[in-house]
């Protein structure tokens, strides 16, 4: 029996994990962990570690948004990042940020390489048309690398034309 890429969607709006839940469920490629909290999220992040959270863990992809009710610091993916940080046999885990909000300094920071390293950075009233041709670049081939860069060039392009 083949074991499915695993995906952990997390985010305060239960609407929005569960419309990503279906659409990723839709494929059929992929097993989805809907959390509707930040403590049930890093609870399924620890059941997913390896080598007691010394090597990368075994989550394929966390799509999360922002919480605006917390600082950019205390974000998830900022908790994340640090917790993988904390052993130097971890990679980051690939990301996606699907929101509504879009200030200019965290989208910054979460599409910095060494920083938030998000592989994209999607629209909550769009990410229905790209979702799943993202989750296939970043979990199948690999390329989340190379999404977070082509999108923080993308980033860094709207301060030249502005």
């Amino acid at each position: 029996m083949s074991h499915k890429p695993v995906i952990l969607l997390y985010d305060l709006d239960n609407k929005l994990v569960d419309a990503c839940a279906a659409l990723i469920g839709h494929t059929g490629l992929y097993t989805s962990i809907n959390t509707y909290n930040e403590t049930n999220a890093f609870e399924a992040v620890k059941q997913y570690n390896r080598m007691f959270g010394l090597l990368t863990n075994k989550l394929s992809c966390v799509i999360t948004g922002w919480n605006s009710y917390k600082k950019p610091r205390d974000q998830f993916l900022f908790r994340l990042r640090a917790e993988e940080r904390s052993s130097p046999f971890r990679k980051s885990t690939p990301v996606v940020i699907i929101t509504e909000d879009h200030p200019r300094d965290l989208r910054a920071l979460a599409l910095d390489p060494m920083d938030g390293n998000v592989a994209a950075y999607l629209h909550v009233d769009d990410f229905q048309q790209s979702i799943e041709d993202t989750l296939h670049k970043i979990v199948f081939g690999d390329r989340a690398h190379e999404l977070n860069s082509i999108a923080y060039a993308q980033f860094l392009g709207e301060d030249d034309s502005n």
